[in-house]
């Protein structure tokens, strides 16, 4: 194994969308509006405002209150952060995030997140999101390294799923100990 790579919401931080929707629309409106509006700023069509802008529009609350409650949900885990800062002395570290901009730079930046990762595939940079398989094969050709060479991990079992589906090893994120445990299965030393 020669690269670990992390998704961000669901792993190294809080889920966003799945807690923010709910307060405003029934679940089936939340999963629509995750696959049509989140959808398009993952792919980079629209960015951030746009996304509080149609929300706002559809519910009535402020663009302001609700960026708020975005950032209120933010919550990155420190025991991950651990863990890829331990790994980075052995191997190359990515980050493969489906996010809509400038939302997660901002947080990566707030957080001193950057210096994780040897490299960093953001879907609403690249106009691709997991689980389109190309995105996998961006990931592992930034890194060099052939996807049996790289390890993957994320909170969705799709996404997943996808990755093993181009070769690389991957386990769906339960928690952290359950990760270490997959990852020395894999090999990796830690």
């Amino acid at each position: 194994m020669q690269a670990i790579v992390f998704d961000f919401f669901g792993v190294i931080c809080s889920e966003i969308t799945p807690f923010v929707l709910p307060r405003y629309m029934s679940a089936e409106a939340a999963v629509a509006y995750k696959a049509s509006v989140v959808e398009r700023a993952d792919l980079g069509e629209i960015g951030l405002a746009e996304v509080l802008d149609h929300l706002s529009n559809l519910t009535g609350a402020a663009p302001a209150a609700l960026e708020a409650e975005f950032w209120g949900c933010v919550k990155i885990d420190p025991d991950v952060v651990a863990l890829i800062e331990q790994l980075k002395t052995r191997y190359k570290t990515a980050l493969l995030s489906n996010a809509m901009r400038p939302f997660l730079r901002q947080i990566l930046e707030k957080h001193d997140l950057p210096r994780l990762f040897d490299t960093m595939v953001i879907s609403c940079d690249e106009h691709l999101t997991k689980p389109d398989p190309a995105i996998y094969r961006l990931m592992t050709s930034r890194l060099g390294f052939d996807p049996a060479q790289c390890f993957f991990t994320d909170d969705n079992p799709v996404n997943v799923s996808a990755a093993r589906g181009i070769g690389m090893q991957a386990t769906q994120f339960t928690g952290v100990e359950a990760l270490k445990r997959d990852l020395a299965a894999a090999g990796v030393v830690l």
